[in-house]
């Protein structure tokens, strides 16, 4: 005899739920680089970062072959191969290359490389005038122009490259004189054949899209009081904004919280002042907001694996 019950529909199972994604990890050059100023290396050096992620220095990736995409603020951008991607600090990228062989270059160097009176934030990276800072005209339009080359103008590329890899490797007295010249050399060359594209770009003022004027006024007043304690209420109130909206606002753009950034910023400052004047250690840790000398050796060695003394004696003698 048949039940005259209806049988109940099981119920659904639970959708899983969603995997939340990882923070974006800002690098420094310690991280991700032999040296603190300059590094270049083939792609069988060190593999590569697969997931968003930003760092605090300049990179160029020069892809040789294989097929591979770069994708930048979010936009996928072309990186077949003979193509250049240059990435301005603390703009949120990865490169994804394809099934095969690949071959590729990365090369990373600090913000003040190439000039070292260079004390811009990521903000006034970003609106810096590209008379006034020709070195950063294809950092700023990355994503906007897609730097691919001909065979021919490649080799010479390719050359730059290789140039740079052997001076890298047997460093002595002049070779970071003539690293900086090549250097330049593949910038200005990448400029040069870009130059119709790039000065529209410039004409347009395509970076300014987004700017905030609240946070250039951030950035700003920190730089300019980094000698003294800071707190984040004040900063706030120099820029006409509440705590927890600024701190959004930074963390957004840098990827860091407002202590991490100011410490950032005091040890970037630390870093010029130890390689650029004959201050004493004490003097430099006074000039950025310590008081106490150990306290900033040890924050320092922290960061970048050296004693301020240490760093000073390897930037003198690089």
């Amino acid at each position: 005899m048949k039940s005259s019950l209806r049988q109940q529909p099981r119920a659904a199972a639970p959708a899983p739920a969603a995997a939340e994604a990882p923070p974006i990890r800002t690098y420094r050059m310690v991280d991700r680089s032999d040296r603190l100023d300059f590094e270049i290396r083939d792609h069988s050096v060190r593999p590569p970062v697969v997931t968003p992620h930003r760092h605090e220095f300049f990179q160029i990736e020069a892809n040789i072959s294989g097929e591979a995409h770069h994708v930048l603020g979010g936009k996928r951008c072309r990186y077949p191969a003979r193509s250049l991607i240059f990435i301005l600090p603390y703009r949120v990228h990865y490169a994804a290359h394809e099934l095969g062989n690949p071959d590729y270059y990365v090369i990373n160097f600090a913000t003040n490389f190439l000039r070292h009176d260079f004390d811009l934030s990521p903000l006034e990276m970003e609106e810096a005038s590209i008379a006034e800072y020709p070195e950063l005209t294809p950092f700023l339009y990355e994503g906007h122009v897609d730097f691919v080359f001909d065979e021919r103008d490649f080799q010479h590329v390719l050359a730059l490259l290789q140039q740079l890899t052997v001076l890298h490797r047997q460093r002595t007295l002049g070779t970071m004189e003539r690293i900086r010249g090549t250097l330049l050399e593949l910038i200005g060359f990448t400029v040069e054949r870009y130059a119709q594209e790039l000065q529209a770009l410039a004409g347009s003022r395509v970076y300014m899209q987004g700017r905030t004027d609240a946070l250039r006024r951030v950035l700003k007043f920190i730089d300019e009081h980094l000698e003294r304690d800071i707190s984040l209420n004040e900063v706030a109130e120099a820029a006409f904004l509440s705590p927890n909206y600024l701190s959004q606002l930074l963390k957004k753009q840098t990827g860091m919280a407002y202590v991490e950034w100011l410490t950032v910023r005091r040890m970037e400052r630390a870093q010029h002042l130890l390689s650029h004047t004959r201050d004493r250690i004490f003097e430099v840790a006074n000039a950025v907001g310590f008081a106490d000398e150990a306290y900033f050796t040890r924050r320092f060695r922290q960061r970048f694996g050296q004693s301020p003394s240490e760093y000073r004696k390897a930037m003198r003698n690089s």
